[in-house]
């Protein structure tokens, strides 16, 4: 290849500014830009994504941002989710912490179903001291199996923040927790193991019987959530 054509393609492959090669999108990715030009919310929400994490297109937060936008504005929850976090910490300077536009957004995806944001939006109202409610969406999540939320739910009942202290929740909601954890710890274990000695024989049976009896059952949308690629190479799988 000549020199003058080698330093046209370089230039055309220079993202302006930083100095780095701008990554080929993938197929997927193509796919997904033409079918949210349409509008459809979904793609649009996948597209954010790929921006967002840098998987099949350039990371480029601004631009997830942009689209994160767009799809919440045509109704996709999960977008809605994305947007609440870059309210919540993950806005990298794009736009100014806010925890009630937080909130706004992501309880849009919690009254959608989805666990993770049940449980964001359960941590967002117990930094407003408003604990009642805090539980109850940390006890959606916990439904569906989510495991900072079973954590959660034998925090929230430890009497410590208005509620009744509830050993019983306790015990059995950290059970789950540590059942569902790999990464336990052996001072996790042994908290479980003291708060048991401290129970009576009724409160450990009710506690065996939640244990027992529980069986997660995770929303469509949270599976969604859960699956990432997967599921925008789902999507462009359907189109004709």
């Amino acid at each position: 290849m000549a020199p003058l054509r080698k330093a046209l393609l370089a230039m055309l492959l220079m993202i302006p500014g930083n100095g780095q090669a701008q990554k080929p999108e993938g197929a997927t990715t193509i796919k997904l830009r033409r079918l949210a030009e349409s509008g459809n919310a979904e793609a649009t929400y996948h597209l954010g994504m790929a921006h967002h994490v840098g998987l099949g297109a350039a990371r480029d937060k601004r631009q997830a941002l942009a689209e994160f936008r767009k799809a919440a504005d045509l109704g996709d929850p999960l977008a809605a989710y994305k947007l609440g976090c870059y309210y919540d910490g993950q806005g990298d300077g794009l736009v100014k912490d806010d925890p009630a536009l937080a909130l706004q957004y992501k309880l849009i995806a919690a009254h959608a179903g989805y666990a993770l944001a049940q449980q964001d939006v359960a941590s967002l109202y117990a930094r407003k001291g408003e604990f009642e409610t805090a539980r109850d969406w940390l006890n959606k999540a916990a439904d569906q199996g989510w495991g900072d939320a079973l954590a959660g739910m034998a925090s929230v009942h430890n009497g410590k923040n208005g509620l009744p202290r509830d050993p019983v929740i306790m015990h059995a909601y950290f059970q789950l927790f540590l059942a569902r954890n790999d990464g336990s710890s052996e001072a996790q274990r042994q908290w479980l193991a003291d708060l048991e000695k401290e129970m009576s024989a009724d409160e450990r049976d009710r506690a065996d019987a939640i244990v027992r009896d529980f069986k997660p059952v995770p929303t469509a949308l949270t599976v969604k959530g859960l699956s990432g690629s997967e599921a925008a190479e789902k999507l462009v799988a359907s189109l004709p």
